[in-house]
């Protein structure tokens, strides 16, 4: 087995050299830099080891037999092309999906297109895609179509359960589902949804169970599959305010989930056959951050909160799984840990543990012989020992609400250190969270403190605390940043008259609203692909040209001009005096460069002076490795530069 790891490791390693760096400080590069490999999993039978790796512009997915300590195969496609995520099928099949660079876009797309192939390389076939092939044979075409993979079927080796999103519907025309032989792509219609923006929860072997979502006007709507058949709840059954999570394995209890008292979410448990609803599990802090299920089984056995680190709660003390993943979790003391596995029956199962200090290392369990065995780092050149821990913080707001967030210091030679206030996107609904963070610890590592503020809107603290700030990005939202940035500019590590804030985003958005708020507060400001022009903004953002997410997102954003105006930015430019690092891509839909071209248009006609960087291919972040090294020397040049004065 050792052998076959070291083959793995070389085959991965011979795609780039590992550096070797100094506990002091590390090169920039290395924090732009793609892990070795993206994902790792074993065959149903152990025999063979399965692994996406990325190589120059492409991604593979190779193969192992670690009898021989061979690579089996390698399947990839052509330049800019990728395989995303793969599953084994059975011992010899293997079924992945495909996501590309689109023309000179930088940014991953994907086409719904889902491949199956054996592992020695035979009956390679395409199921699904928009770039479907046509078979002669009407049986044996690909669905030119949007696929996702729904379900792997485990007591199944041929078949798995597809979605499928016609090409040239749009999102809100009802999706159907199949059950697809992948050796000759023949399909069944299981069924078809009531519309598109619709979440089906399934049993254990596939079978539809029950299913929600939001209609063209916005409105939620809440099914049960009964005699093969979608059957709408009435209005004033109490399921149709939760939101279905999982079926248990024998199909007697329905998993919920619900904010509890408008607050934190709970699990709850609802017996099908006394309709009896009971909740299982709440925080009154944080929300459930995931769901502990068995593998091949849609059964909770726990669930993971996350603030300090990461909790584990256990429903079912006495079920093998809980108990497997109780003991992996002791033997590894303050990380997160993910078990993947074909079965809770599998001897050997691989595990992948991550905390604030490590991106992702995976090791090899072996259940009969009780040990663990290290396989692989995701990032080895980031050495735990020289990344620093993530802090939780918390502070009172203005108005005398606890707000939470998180703070990377730099080492103590460093302090007082110079702040960064990095604001996440969103706003809605995302958090900053306790796990590695690559721009906090890059900062760090050049001596700055990184505050990183989980404001109202944010998620994971509860329904109220998100729901609070809606239509409110332009003030409360603002109001929580600049008042986390004076706490933590009061603190004695922390440098009282040097701080930067940057974002990417509405943290773009967020990096210049904030300075215009508090002129005099930040140094500098580094506005990463945001929304500075409301009005063009919500006109020609990619989720507003769908209908039921459009709904959603005038909800949280309003539906009028006026107050978009109201919150826009330009509309207050003259009173900026903070210098800008203007950030954006050329190929972003969900913020098109266009606010940024208006913004950059508005400081020219006030003779503002601001920096600039525009790459014209990539997408709604910077994702090629090169951009991401120039975004990084230029945005510490420019902190430094005005962060002094």
């Amino acid at each position: 087995m050792k052998k076959a790891l070291l083959v793995l490791v070389c085959f991965i390693f011979s795609f780039g050299v590992i550096e070797k760096t100094s506990a002091k400080s590390l090169p920039i590069e290395l924090f732009a830099k793609k892990s070795n490999f993206n994902s790792i999993k074993l065959s149903p039978d152990g025999k063979y080891f399965a692994a996406t790796v990325p190589k120059d512009n492409t991604t593979q997915l190779v193969v192992i037999k670690r009898s021989t300590m061979k690579v089996v195969i390698a399947y990839a496609f052509g330049d800019f092309e990728h395989i995303g995520r793969f599953y084994w099928l059975n011992n010899q099949r293997l079924v992945y999906t495909k996501s590309y660079q689109k023309g000179s876009q930088e940014q991953k797309v994907t086409k719904g297109e889902i491949f199956a192939a054996n592992i020695d390389g035979s009956k390679r076939v395409q199921l699904f895609g928009v770039n479907a092939s046509k078979s002669k044979i009407k049986s044996k075409r690909s669905l030119r179509a949007y696929g996702k993979i729904l379900h792997m079927l485990p007591d199944d080796n041929a078949h798995i359960l597809v979605s499928v999103r016609n090409a040239g519907d749009d999102i809100d025309v009802g999706k159907k589902i199949f059950k697809i032989n992948t050796y000759n792509q023949k399909r069944k219609l299981i069924t078809k949804t009531p519309f598109g923006n619709f979440s089906v929860t399934l049993t254990n072997s596939g079978q539809p169970f029950a299913g929600s979502g939001k209609d063209r006007q916005g409105k939620k709507h809440s099914y049960l599959y009964v005699n093969n058949r979608w059957q709408e709840l009435d209005n004033n059954q109490p399921l149709n305010d939760y939101k279905f999570v999982s079926v248990n394995n024998n199909g007697s209890i329905l998993y919920l989930q619900k904010s509890v008292d408008g607050g934190t979410n709970g699990l709850y448990q609802y017996q099908l056959a006394t309709q009896k609803l009971s909740l299982l599990f709440n925080d009154p802090k944080v929300d459930i951050a995931e769901f502990i299920k068995e593998p091949a089984s849609n059964t909770i056995v726990g669930v993971k909160t996350m603030f300090d680190g990461v909790k584990y709660h256990y429903l079912d003390n006495d079920n093998a799984f809980s108990q497997l993943h109780q003991k992996l979790v002791a033997a590894f003391t303050n990380h997160d840990i993910k078990i993947y596995a074909n079965s809770i029956e599998d001897n050997e199962i691989i595990v992948l543990v991550s905390s604030d200090r490590i991106p992702g290392d995976y090791y090899l369990f072996d259940q009969k012989k009780k040990n663990v065995s290290f396989l692989l780092s995701k990032k080895p050149w980031l050495d735990p020992n020289v990344m620093m821990p993530r802090q939780v913080i918390n502070f009172i707001a203005r108005d005398g609400m606890k707000i939470y967030g998180y703070l990377t210091l730099p080492k103590k030679s460093k302090l007082p250190a110079p702040l960064i206030v990095d604001v996440h996107g969103g706003p809605f609904g995302v958090q900053d969270k306790w796990h590695f963070n690559t721009d906090a610890q890059l900062l760090a590592n050049q001596g700055y403190a990184v505050l990183q503020i989980n404001f109202r809107g944010s998620g994971g603290y509860g329904k109220r605390y998100e729901e609070v700030a809606y239509q409110l990005r332009d003030s409360l939202i603002q109001h929580d940043i600049i008042d986390g940035t004076r706490w933590a500019l009061a603190k004695d590590n922390i440098d009282d008259k040097k701080v930067c804030i940057i974002g990417g985003s509405f943290g773009g958005y967020a990096a210049l609203m904030a300075p215009l708020i508090e002129p005099d507060l930040y140094k500098c400001a580094i506005p990463r692909y945001g929304p500075y022009d409301m009005v063009y903004q919500m006109k020609n953002a990619d989720y507003m040209s769908k209908d039921s997410v459009s709904f959603g997102a005038m909800e949280k954003y309003g539906d009028n001009e006026t107050l978009w105006l109201a919150q826009s930015p330009l509309t207050y430019i003259d009173k900026l005096k903070t210098p800008l690092l203007i950030v954006t891509g050329g190929k972003d839909k969900r913020v098109p460069p266009q606010s940024a071209l208006n913004l950059r248009d508005a400081l020219d006609e006030r003779n503002m002076l601001y920096q600039w960087l525009y790459k014209s291919k990539e997408g709604h972040g910077f994702t090629n490795s090169a951009n991401k090294i120039e975004l990084y020397q230029k945005s510490l040049a420019f902190i430094e530069e005005y962060i002094n004065q």
